[in-house]
């Protein structure tokens, strides 16, 4: 079946960035983690709250996460100047052009089957964002895969419109004193993501919250 895609709304945007802040701002010392994230807040507190970049990155950032190509002067019209440009003009800014995977059933064994759908649509813009997905099966670690692209990840997990994590939490994986201060060693800590162990846990618990809407 061919895979078809619609235009996100401005709400379905801005819970994206809900999502995002609630999931990953704990993870961050720089961020604001009791910011309330509304279409009325400035691009200068929302940044703020996300600990994001000037406006060039950030729109670098916007377009590479919503795979869309927008034109710097059309992001510069809503990102500056930050302290009045509302997050609800960026969010407008991008239904013109952010599509959305309405993740169609792929066959499996001679029948449609709707997590196939899932996960390899996942997979495959996953693989369009650079990660090496040679080896990402159903049964795959997510942590495993967060560890090492925790970005690319936490984008597709927000972009399907669901909140099939319930929080993020890291732990440090060596023991003792000098593991314990050895900033140096970018491999000391893992993620954890409760019940969702897996991609499989991932595509079904999607599936779920999509089937609630």
């Amino acid at each position: 079946m061919t895979e078809s895609k619609v235009k996100y709304t401005e709400e379905e945007i801005l819970e994206i960035f809900k999502e995002q802040h609630r999931l990953c701002s704990p993870l961050d010392p720089e961020a604001d983690l009791w910011a309330e994230i509304t279409g009325e807040m400035t691009v200068r507190e929302w940044r703020s709250a996300n600990d994001l970049l000037g406006w060039k990155k950030l729109s670098e950032f916007l377009n590479q996460e919503f795979r869309v190509q927008i034109s710097q002067e059309e992001w510069q019209n809503v990102l500056e100047p930050a302290r009045t440009r509302k997050l609800s003009e960026v969010c407008r800014l991008l239904t013109e052009y952010a599509e959305k995977d309405t993740y169609e059933p792929k066959t499996l064994f001679g029948k449609p089957c709707i997590k196939a759908g899932v996960f390899l649509t996942i997979k495959k813009n996953l693989k369009d964002k650079g990660v090496d997905v040679s080896e990402l099966r159903p049964s795959s670690s997510l942590t495993a895969y967060m560890d090492n692209y925790f970005s690319s990840v936490i984008e597709e997990i927000t972009l399907t419109g669901t909140k099939p994590i319930d929080k993020i939490e890291t732990r440090r994986k060596k023991r003792g004193f000098w593991n314990a201060i050895n900033i140096f060693d970018s491999n000391r800590y893992e993620t954890l993501t409760g019940d969702i162990k897996t991609f499989r846990d991932l595509t079904e618990k999607i599936i779920e919250e999509k089937n609630k809407n």
